[in-house]
């Protein structure tokens, strides 16, 4: 016992130094068990950082096996693991860097008949899936069950990272959860993976080590955990925003500066078709276009309108005609909706539309028609 002893301090000296660790947060890391649902860009630095940090349990849920494309954002894993399952080659790589942990591998897929006995034994549960039907899945079993979920998306230069369902033991109330970010799943042809849309290989690892973080701090109680916050990174032009969350309202709430809440709501109608734009733009509808984009991609393509990127549509709100019909769009969508909801939140009676697909879906339908409309 006393080797063992001897040998834990050893392992993790430099983290026990800390007033927020101590022997005794050491000992609450040993105590703990976490579940990481997916073993992929982002599971991979979390298992391998929890690990390091000396989390007593830990167990995988993954059912896919190791491709030579992972390989370059995947970081547990190496050319001789092809074709092995995630779940045993993570369980080989991370049980090398510490033998001492608990490491349980489950090689399946969450259902809704397996996720509540799967989560069962963990106290904290960690989102790292690529598609929105496990988001919501594992949201939802994490209310049932009452446990904190720490989440996280990526997309090409993006991420975003949040902590859902947390217990504060001050106010004895539990934060939001996945469902107040986004109600209901968007459309599928809204959505995309890695596979589809594109990482950079770096990106997973920046929000898996922001997640890790979270679960140590809960382990450890220490600092404020991202609860009814959502960090969004653009590693492109090294943006961190705040974006926080309302519980009641189960909407994004988007701060103009930390700790200045707006709120708003979306509606299904809120989506403006590409037909439809593209009808009101062949009969000269009066109405603004805008483009929240960056100013890059504006460059190099766009269906013309007023560029206003989202990071600076509140300090630019003036530039807005809320006389007029607005519609927002993006790459995809998503941005738009955002830009939607926050103008919405400053003024309730303005006509506000986004470009479902964004122009992405617009040039699918109309790839031949190039635009000089300006609002």
């Amino acid at each position: 016992m006393q080797c063992h002893i001897k040998m834990d301090t050893s392992r993790y000296t430099r983290q026990i130094i800390l007033n927020e660790v101590g022997a005794q947060g050491q000992q609450r890391l040993k105590d703990s068990k976490v579940l990481v649902v997916g073993a992929g860009g982002l599971g991979c630095p979390v298992l391998l950082y929890l690990a390091g940090a000396g989390v007593g349990t830990i167990g995988i849920v993954d059912n896919d096996t190791v491709d030579l494309s992972n390989l370059h954002r995947q970081i547990l894993y190496a050319s001789a693991d092809i074709g092995d399952l995630k779940v045993l080659a993570a369980k080989r790589r991370i049980k090398m860097l510490n033998p001492d942990i608990l490491v349980y591998t489950i090689a399946t897929t969450l259902t809704p008949d397996n996720v509540l006995s799967l989560l069962a034994e963990y106290d904290i549960i960690v989102d790292a899936t690529d598609n929105f039907d496990a988001k919501y899945l594992i949201s939802d079993a994490c209310i049932e069950s009452e446990k904190p979920m720490v989440y996280a998306s990526i997309s090409q230069f993006e991420g975003q990272v949040s902590v859902f369902n947390y217990y504060n033991r001050h106010t004895n109330k539990r934060g939001p959860c996945f469902r107040d970010l986004f109600e209901t799943p968007p459309p599928p042809h809204l959505t995309q993976n890695c596979s589809e849309a594109g990482v950079l290989g770096v990106i997973p690892g920046l929000l898996g080590c922001f997640q890790a973080n979270e679960v140590l701090k809960l382990i450890l109680h220490a600092g404020e955990p991202l609860s009814g916050q959502l960090l969004s990174i653009d590693c492109l032009d090294n943006t961190f925003r705040l974006l926080n969350i309302n519980k009641k309202t189960r909407a994004p709430l988007i701060a103009k500066t930390l700790g200045a809440m707006t709120t708003s709501t979306w509606h299904d109608n809120d989506w403006l078709s590409p037909d439809t734009l593209h009808e009101w733009i062949a009969t000269k509808e009066q109405f603004q276009l805008v483009d929240v984009r960056d100013i890059s991609e504006h460059q190099q393509d766009s269906l013309g309108g007023k560029l206003i990127p989202l990071k600076d549509i509140i300090k630019r709100q003036d530039e807005l005609d809320a006389s007029l019909r607005i519609v927002f769009y993006c790459k995809s969508g998503v941005r738009s909706k955002a830009a939607l909801l926050t103008l919405r939140s400053l003024n309730q009676k303005a006509e506000l539309y986004s470009l479902e697909g964004g122009i992405e879906r617009y040039r699918t339908i109309y790839p031949d028609e190039l635009y000089s409309f300006v609002s």
